[in-house]
């Protein structure tokens, strides 16, 4: 028997449990549409450290002010842009965090304030919400490889070759001979199987890989010799006639060094637009960079003592020779008792044999090559943050 009163008490509490469902359910919605937005900002934040740490890479970690620079204009364009209730601050190097003080690192914030919300303006949040991103990239040194070979059709040859090289990999777009010897690298990648002849191999046995880029754009200075070619107006050439002599940076329409005696390369950019003879000459200078033309011919440095390296600083750093994309010409480095640093760059070039133990940090970039006889090829592993070949990273 139901009693007088009873009737219709339960009708508050559904108003409250549905009261309570709907604001579980607004609420819901609040967070559901600001973790879209965290993620959209997210993503944004993201694209910008990473094209202020590329801007740092072609820069060689050496211009903070482009890398933020660069870092502002890809969040603007992502649509984050400081003005209004958005905050854009792009720090390089960081001030603070595990890469505070990195000239090769940068750090981006964007905070956005008053970010739209609905339910949650009943429980507090009456001007919206704000939300707060944050990204830090590094143009770091990846290592990468010491020898890139870039040929689809040539093959190269390791045969008999002791090649030590355990800090970074040997890449080879098409495939190689590899007979007698020892290889030693944490990676050697192939496209086609190459053939095996009783060659040892200590850190890594070759792989199937995919073709590998040309790594001159994540190289600073081969970037910015293919972006701004030297000028060849005004070239002379250049005839040695023995005896101890000094050669000054400029274009040369060809160059002739012959012995006896030793020449020495002044510090500078070495333009060679035509043939680049050695006769047997010694050979030496370092802040050298030598840049073979469309018209010139590769260096035949042929039983020489040849001691190069290329500039620690400038646009031209770390570049010991670089032979235009296209120039096929052949390059002989066939001395032993060589010392050379630094990249050697002749991406097209299917004729160049190597046979020096420079015992130094060098990155090799040809089509193919040939290791010649039975010397022990040392390539260095880069110090920490000096690798030539540089890209850009997430870091935190």
């Amino acid at each position: 028997m139901k009693r007088r009163g009873q009737s219709g008490q339960v009708l508050p509490l559904i108003a409250v449990s549905l009261a309570v469902l709907l604001g579980f359910a607004g609420l819901a919605v609040d967070v559901g549409y600001l973790e879209y937005q965290q993620q959209q900002q997210e993503t944004a934040t993201d694209a910008a450290a990473l094209g202020g740490a590329q801007s740092l890479a072609r820069s060689n970690c050496g211009s903070a002010t482009s890398a933020e620079s660069s870092a502002a204009i890809d969040a603007t364009n992502d649509g984050y842009s400081t003005g209004g209730n958005v905050t854009v601050i792009p720090v390089s190097p960081p001030s603070s965090g595990p890469y505070a003080g990195n000239t090769c690192a940068i750090s981006v914030q964007i905070q956005t304030q008053h970010v739209t919300n609905f339910f949650s303006k009943l429980f507090g949040y009456p001007t919206g919400m704000t939300e707060s991103t944050q990204a830090t990239a590094d143009a770091s040194a990846t290592g990468g490889a010491c020898i890139y070979l870039l040929s689809n059709s040539s093959w190269s040859s390791f045969n008999n070759a002791t090649v030590n090289s355990p800090g970074c990999a040997i890449a080879i777009n098409y495939s190689a001979n590899f007979d007698g010897g020892t290889i030693a690298a944490p990676s050697i990648g192939y496209v086609s199987a190459p053939n095996y002849g009783g060659t040892t191999f200590t850190l890594a046995t070759p792989a199937a890989m995919l073709p590998v880029a040309d790594p001159c754009p994540e190289i600073p200075g081969c970037e910015y010799l293919t972006a701004n070619p030297p000028s060849t107006s005004g070239c002379s050439g250049y005839n040695d006639n023995g005896g101890n002599q000094t050669l000054q940076p400029g274009c040369y329409s060809y160059m002739n060094l012959d012995p006896p005696g030793t020449v020495t390369m002044a510090p500078g950019l070495y333009i060679i637009n035509g043939p680049i003879n050695d006769n047997g000459v010694n050979l030496q200078g370092s802040g050298v960079t030598i840049y073979i033309t469309s018209n010139g011919s590769g260096p035949n440095f042929d039983n020489k003592t040849v001691n190069l390296s290329p500039p620690t600083s400038g646009n031209d750093t770390g570049v010991l020779l670089y032979q235009v994309p296209g120039n096929s010409s052949s390059i002989n480095f066939n001395d032993p008792s060589a010392t050379l640093s630094g990249l050697l760059y002749a991406p097209s070039s299917t004729s160049v044999n190597f046979d020096t133990a420079p015992g130094n940090y060098m990155v090799l970039v040809f089509g193919s090559m040939n290791f010649n006889n039975n010397t022990a090829y040392d390539f260095a592993t880069p110090s920490p943050g000096q690798s030539l070949v540089k890209k850009a990273v997430l870091v935190q």
